[in-house]
């Protein structure tokens, strides 16, 4: 039988007779008469299930049991009674104004009917045939009884928008069997969203994440990528990367920087998964030969979620990565990042400046908008207006007007900045700095009153110098719109349960030596255990090199000076290179020499 998917409902906003059963993903009626679908139009007879397909859950048992008698469980009503009832309600519903629903002889999804627990739809005479997103398609038999509008009500509230269909008592007396059905037949409990109940529920599932695959191929899609998305925050992963191959796809979650392989799913199993992750983030579903951007918003523990997805094709289907952002994550402060000594006076001095470009620097998933977040933090105040232009808003704040930006509709960077800068803020945060044509507007804003706080992509302090003149950027405009530059990465720090301080070895005192750092008697080596997973690490944090671009170094600039003259400058100032507050924090305890090699790129 296959599974649920959602995203094929909305496909088919008004099904055809054979979407209507692929959609419900039931049984269709073994009955050889003529019945009608969801939209009141004939499916044509389907041959009679298995036994087998009785067990799985949600088969109405009038549907799906062989040898059913022609009369109801509504006392001794005749076929011939009964197709005149409803002719009467279908006649009634005309009266009414409403869409009529032989409630009984439709496929009826269990995904759908849970929306209402038993007890609720019984006492409003009422039953859930459809539901796309918030869409909600209900048969009711009476429309204008009291409890049957409460709880119209309470599904209102619930933000769901409600379609009514007139259909006979008799018939969602009848469609009632399908809770009772699928309560006796039941394998799993399937999820509409992922609330405290569905982390009970798949507490040994996400412990174990080896077990997931078989579970995931035996769910409703939905199902799976509530699971998934789970697995994802109870093992604090920040992304999830899907990478199909010609056997089976690969999948890989990003914990504290480093990607490690999970499990591998069948290639039928990623497929329906995929859909489901296309549907649920706004993708087209029927485009997989181009990239693709989406987004979706899920409920973890009474915390909101959203997720950014970001789809490319390959010959063996689309590849797919989930970044998660809990939009409750509050500002750490820089501290709390890692910033210590001169960085971190260099950038609090940054905080207040009252006009100036602030640069962080480094390679993606270096942490460099979580830095903007934690400066702008210190920098908003109720005095000040600050606008943030984003791409995607991934961390909401109090008292700041954040855009998002939509380079299918002509919202880019650029237009974006123009725009803002027309709202007459103090405060701009700008994303990225991509092309020539937003450095420049940046480097104007700068220039006329504005505080302007972006990224870029370098790897260092005096590389960013460079980088804006290879993108067009004259000199006499990057020297006095810059103030400040800082470069970082992200470490990971040592597991405090398992790691150990061992004594400092003769290579890694050449290492202290070498960038003029007192050496240690002790450095900290990592050894796993079931608190890291194993991997003897648990959270990250910030190694950095930062310097203010006061007069001397603007006139250096403005010289066309080499790098190792802006260098030798900068660090006359006191700038700490990268690699030395790295091992500042190996001395310290707080990661390792392998850490501090890895993501600043100096193994040879």
């Amino acid at each position: 039988m296959a599974d649920t998917n959602i995203g094929d409902s909305v496909k088919t906003q008004q099904p055809t007779n054979a979407a209507v059963v692929a959609t419900a993903n039931v049984v269709a009626p073994a009955d050889p008469n003529i019945a009608m679908n969801a939209t009141g139009t004939t499916v044509a007879p389907v041959a009679a299930p298995t036994d087998q397909g009785l067990k799985i859950e949600g088969n109405n048992p009038k549907q799906a049991q062989k040898g059913l008698t022609d009369q109801t469980a509504m006392g001794q009503v005749s076929e011939v009674n009964r197709e005149f009832l409803e002719k009467s309600v279908q006649k009634s519903a005309r009266e009414k104004n409403m869409p009529y629903i032989d409630i009984e002889r439709t496929p009826l999804n269990p995904d759908f009917i849970r929306v209402l627990d038993l007890d609720t739809a019984k006492k409003g005479k009422m039953i859930p045939f459809l539901k796309a997103a918030k869409a909600l398609k209900i048969a009711v038999s009476d429309p204008d009884n009291d409890e049957t509008k409460k709880i119209l009500q309470m599904l209102k509230d619930k933000g769901f928008e409600v379609t009514l269909s007139l259909a006979s008592e008799i018939g969602i007396t009848e469609a009632f069997k399908l809770y009772d059905a699928t309560q006796k037949y039941k394998k799993i409990e399937l999820v509409q969203s992922v609330e405290e109940k569905s982390i009970q529920t798949y507490e040994k599932e996400i412990t174990a994440l080896k077990d997931l695959p078989t579970k995931l191929g035996s769910v409703p899609a939905e199902e799976a990528l509530n699971l998934l998305d789970v697995a994802a925050l109870k093992t604090k992963a920040s992304d999830i990367h899907y990478e199909p191959s010609d056997i089976e796809t690969v999948v890989r979650f990003r914990i504290d920087g480093v990607l490690h392989i999970v499990f591998t799913l069948p290639s039928d199993t990623y497929h329906r998964l995929a859909d489901q992750i296309k549907f649920k983030s706004g993708m087209q579903l029927n485009i997989n030969a181009i990239p693709q951007d989406g987004r979706y918003v899920f409920n973890f523990n009474e915390r909101k979620i959203a997720v950014r997805v970001a789809s490319i094709p390959t010959p063996y289907g689309e590849s797919f990565v989930c970044r998660y952002l809990p939009s409750d994550v509050k500002a750490l402060t820089l501290e709390e990042l890692g910033f210590q000594g001169q960085a971190l006076k260099t950038l609090q001095d940054a905080t207040k400046i009252s006009q100036g470009m602030v640069l962080v620097t480094g390679p993606t998933g270096s942490g460099k908008s979580t830095t903007l977040y934690s400066m702008l933090s210190l920098m908003n105040s109720p005095e000040k207006k600050t606008i943030t232009l984003e791409d995607p808003v991934e961390y909401y704040m109090r008292g700041v007007v954040q855009s998002q930006i939509s380079e299918k509709a002509g919202y880019s960077f650029a237009a974006g900045l123009r725009s803002i800068l027309r709202n007459d803020p103090n405060i701009v945060m700008l994303g990225e700095i991509r092309d020539i044509e937003t450095a420049q507007t940046a480097a104007q804003a700068a220039l006329t009153g504005h505080v302007l706080l972006s990224t870029l992509h370098t790897n260092s302090v005096l590389e960013t110098i460079p980088r804006l003149v290879n993108m067009g950027l004259a000199p006499f405009m990057i020297a006095p719109a810059l103030n400040t530059i800082v470069a970082q990465r992200l470490v990971r720090k040592v597991c405090l349960k398992c790691s150990t301080l061992d004594p400092v070895a003769d290579s890694e005192k050449k290492e202290f030596d070498s960038e003029k750092i007192v050496v240690p008697e002790k450095v900290p080596h990592v050894h796993g255990c079931d608190e890291c997973s194993s991997t003897g690490y648990l959270g990250r944090l910030v190694i950095a090199e930062a310097i203010t671009i006061d007069d001397e170094i603007k006139n250096l600039i403005l010289k066309n000076a080499s790098l190792s003259e802006i260098e030798a400058a900068a660090l006359k100032k006191g700038m700490i290179k990268m690699k030395q507050d790295g091992l500042n924090k190996v001395a310290q305890g707080l990661t390792t020499m392998e850490e501090v090699f890895r993501t600043t790129n100096l193994l040879s």
